[in-house]
């Protein structure tokens, strides 16, 4: 019998494992200090999601909500299960229940991993559009970088993702536009 991988709302109790995967999985300018990340718990429509076994967490993913899409700004899976298709199990099935319009930020694919993380999600329905987006700094005293957007269940260009923007930049970022 084959158990469905899905993500369940995080517990408080879960916040140190969860931070603990993210810290490993991201560089220091894609995620925040400890405090502040924890900080985010108290904001509404911030939805850190992870996946459980055994009672441990071995994968996450944290969305913003918004009316009419999704932000996803961290996706992770522990590294003892990366590549198994864990990862690509829970993001369906919580596409699968998504009735927006889902965006999340990538590194352009100049290189053999930003190309696979690109593959990974155009596998997954996500679409790579290909114009000019700065992420804003998660950190302070850090500078915004470029990336590109990937959009599901379509592609999107420059000019209708400007609406998107705004609110991305004002509610994780803290950046008015």
């Amino acid at each position: 019998m084959h158990n469905i991988k899905e993500f369940i709302d995080m517990n408080e109790k879960d916040f140190d494992s969860f931070f603990n995967i993210l810290d490993n999985s991201f560089p220091k300018s894609e995620r925040r200090d400890y405090p502040s990340q924890k900080d985010l718990l108290s904001i509404s429509n911030y939805r850190p999601f992870v996946f459980k076994e055994n009672d441990e967490v071995l994968a996450l993913m944290a969305v913003w909500e918004f009316d009419d899409f999704v932000y996803v700004e961290h996706l992770a899976v522990d590294s003892k299960l990366r590549g198994k298709g864990v990862g690509s199990e829970l993001i369906k099935n919580y596409l699968n229940k998504c009735d927006k319009r889902v965006f999340l930020e990538v590194e352009p694919p100049n290189c053999d991993i930003s190309k696979k993380r690109v593959l990974f999600y155009e596998k997954l329905g996500f679409s790579f559009n290909d114009f000019y987006y700065l992420q804003q700094p998660l950190n302070h005293g850090d500078s915004p970088f470029r990336l590109n957007i990937m959009s599901y269940p379509e592609s999107i260009d420059e000019k209708e993702f400007d609406t998107y923007k705004k609110d991305i930049y004002k509610d994780v970022y803290g950046v008015e536009i």
